[in-house]
């Protein structure tokens, strides 16, 4: 899979989540967290060792991870 097209998938997983945060009750935006962390984790063979794609998975992870509701 080309670069450009893995941190646009990466983006695409954290849109919808940033947006839908705040107007959902916790047990949905729970269930949102899990499915975006498989997703990111069907990722991870497809950025390799490419440190900015690795950096940028890393991120999403962290930020789906710290925003408990």
């Amino acid at each position: 899979m080309d670069r450009r097209r893995i941190a646009l998938q990466i983006q695409a997983i954290l849109l919808p989540y940033r947006v839908e945060r705040r107007r959902r009750d916790s047990r949905v935006m729970e269930q949102f967290r899990e499915r975006a962390q498989a997703l990111l984790n069907d990722l991870d063979e497809s950025v390799g060792t490419d440190t900015e794609l690795r950096q940028a998975l890393s991120d999403a992870r962290r930020e789906l991870e710290s925003d408990d509701d």
